[in-house]
């Protein structure tokens, strides 16, 4: 987990505070006592205090140092109700709605972010992503300086992968059919989180069944538009496409299909054309080629919001917490 050292060693020079909604389920209470006990974030969890101080020593945990909120009582709750109903109203909040919206532990943990009271928010292992992605967008809304919200998967690979260490892939969560201006936005997005998080210069193949004009179809059109796009906006980054998965990451099958484009290093960002792709693809490269998966992790907020499989363990929950704290805007 060499590359992935470079994510923790940002979360734990820069301790910020991520909540945990989901405090009841035990692979998060593990993760949280973990991620706090590890110095990668200062962890808050929602819920009853006498209930999780009971479900910690039936598990034989210590919440010492992490701090617990519980939303019925906290008393930034009706201050988060009255943000609610000014950030939604043109959408018909109301204060009654929104009494009863706050009730529920992904949108009030989204309020603490949203609100400056936590700086991170990680949900997932018993909510459906759409529920997440839904909060979060409503109540924390995306960065002006992004083109949407999408996702990508940091993708941990075996050590004799010819893709050394990592690779970062996207979109495999959200957008389901993104035209080429999406497309792009996915793609720089994409690229900068491999930048940010694990320090790489992204190398960025624009992935199609075709390379380099091999077929002619609008689903090639969309992505050789793409691909224009992105290099335009970041003309300091390698951007190969539209090319083949194989010639992506082999440097010497795209020094055959497209000669003016090979380089002797495989291509370290993958974007897939559309969600059916990116879903299968990542899992893939998960299930057959041995990789571990980080993520999903959500790109273009105005503050880390990140979701969770509903089969994740543990050590995924620290894992998306590192991710989330080193996130965190200055």
């Amino acid at each position: 987990m060499s590359v992935f050292n470079r994510v923790l060693d940002v979360a734990k020079r820069n301790i910020r505070r991520v909540v945990l909604p989901e405090s009841l389920d035990e692979r998060v209470m593990r993760a949280a006592v973990q991620s706090q006990a590890n110095g990668i974030a200062e962890i808050i969890l929602l819920g009853d205090s006498d209930e999780l101080s009971s479900m910690a020593e039936n598990l034989g945990l210590s919440l010492s140092g992490i701090e617990i909120v519980a939303p019925s009582q906290s008393p930034r709750r009706a201050a988060y109700i009255t943000a609610m109903v000014e950030k939604r109203k043109h959408r018909g909040m109301t204060e009654e709605k929104a009494e009863s919206a706050i009730d529920d532990p992904v949108t009030f943990a989204c309020m603490m972010v949203s609100e400056g009271d936590a700086d991170a928010c990680v949900a997932g292992a018993i909510t459906a992503t759409a529920d997440v992605v839904r909060n979060a967008v409503r109540y924390v809304g995306k960065h002006p300086d992004e083109a949407l919200v999408s996702s990508c998967f940091i993708m941990l690979m075996q050590e004799h992968h010819p893709v050394q260490d990592a690779m970062v892939i996207g979109d495999c969560a959200l957008v389901i059919e993104p035209d080429a201006e999406q497309l792009a936005g996915i793609a720089v997005s994409t690229g900068e989180t491999a930048n940010k998080l694990l320090q790489l210069t992204p190398e960025v193949a624009m992935l199609s069944f075709s390379t380099e004009g091999s077929a002619r179809h609008a689903a090639v059109s969309k992505v050789t538009q793409a691909t224009d796009i992105v290099r335009d906006k970041r003309s300091q980054w390698r951007v190969v496409g539209e090319v083949q998965l194989d010639a992506a990451v082999i440097p010497s099958i795209l020094a055959k299909k497209s000669p003016a484009q090979a380089a002797e290093t495989p291509c370290n960002v993958l974007i897939f054309p559309t969600l059916d792709a990116g879903n299968i693809g990542y899992k893939l490269i998960e299930r057959f080629g041995g990789a571990q998966a980080i993520g999903p992790i959500l790109q273009g907020l105005n503050k880390p919001i990140n979701d969770l499989s509903r089969g994740c363990s543990s050590d995924d929950i620290i894992n998306i917490v590192a991710v989330s704290a080193a996130q965190v805007r200055d």
